[in-house]
Order: structure tokens, then sequence, then C-alpha cells
């Protein structure tokens, strides 16, 4: 029962490591962002592809493992959830304790993911709106939005205005 635990102990960390390359590179991104590094950006999407796949390939085969070790149950990928199958180990508690460890460090780090994931597509959306914003200027197109110092489109008519999209 220690070596199967080993074993998920081992898919874990890997698993958390991944995690970790996927922080990192969402990290990255709003710096190319702002640099306009097109291709920074088009590899940054086809690292985190590959990524969430060796993810998905662990989290298959921690479900094989366990169907293995525990024959009759059957979990399937999808439905498994980590902690339900440290419950289920018969191994010491410090070993649960350790698993468990990981798994939390594995939930918080996919929860800030998704925080800096959301925090990015806002970024490119607020950036986007003000070239956008530049460019109505440029070209003297009716509806132009006006953006304050922080380059936010502007709610009222404040006098601290970066772009004024009247001309």
């Amino acid at each position: 029962m220690e070596k199967f635990a080993d074993k998920i102990e081992q898919l874990l960390q890997k698993k958390l490591s991944l995690y970790e390359k996927i922080q990192n590179i969402l990290l990255d991104e709003k710096a190319y962002i702002v640099d306009m590094n097109v291709d920074a950006l088009w590899d940054t999407t086809s690292k985190k592809k590959s990524l969430s796949l060796s993810i998905e390939a662990i989290r298959h085969e921690i479900t094989c493992l366990f169907n293995e070790f525990y024959s009759g149950l059957e979990m399937d990928t999808q439905a498994m959830k980590l902690s339900e199958v440290i419950k289920m180990l018969n191994v010491s508690s410090e070993k649960k304790s350790n698993l468990k460890k990981i798994v939390m460090a594995i939930d918080t780090l996919k929860d800030d993911i998704g925080m800096l994931a959301s925090n990015n597509k806002n970024f490119i959306s607020e950036y986007l709106s003000v070239i956008d914003g530049v460019f109505s200027t440029v070209l003297k197109r009716d509806n132009k939005k006006k953006y304050n110092n922080s380059g936010i489109v502007a709610q009222d008519s404040s006098n601290s205005l970066l772009i004024n999209a009247e001309v």
C-alpha cells in the first residue's frame, strides 16, 4: 500500500509542478501584452495547452492506478476527486497528511491560476479598448470614448482625461 501511495505522491508532485509552470506563463503573459509581443503570446498559448494535456494525462494515470489497486470501484477520470482518493487510501496518517498538503497546494494554485487568467483576459480587453479609442480619435470615428489617466474608459466627463476622443 505504501508503494501505491508513493506513486500517487510522485504524480501529485508532478501535477503541482505543471500547475506552477502554467502560473509562471500567466505572469509573463501580461508583459507580452504590453510589449505587443504576438509571437511570445502564441508561444504561451501552445505551452499552456501542452501543460494542460500533461495534467490531464496525470489525472488519467492516477485514476487508472486507483482503479487497478481498488478493483470494483471503477472511478471515472472526470468524477475523480483527489481528496476522495486520499481518504480511501489505507496508509499511515503521516502519509495521508502529506498527500493532503499536496492536494491543498494544487487546489490553491488552481484558484490562483483562475484569477490570473481572468485578470489577464480583463487586461487584454481594457488594453485593446484603449488602442481602439486611440484609433477612433485618429480616424475621426463617431461615438468615441474618453479615457482617464489610468487608460480606462471614463464613466463621466472628468477633467483629468488622458485621451479625449473629441478633436
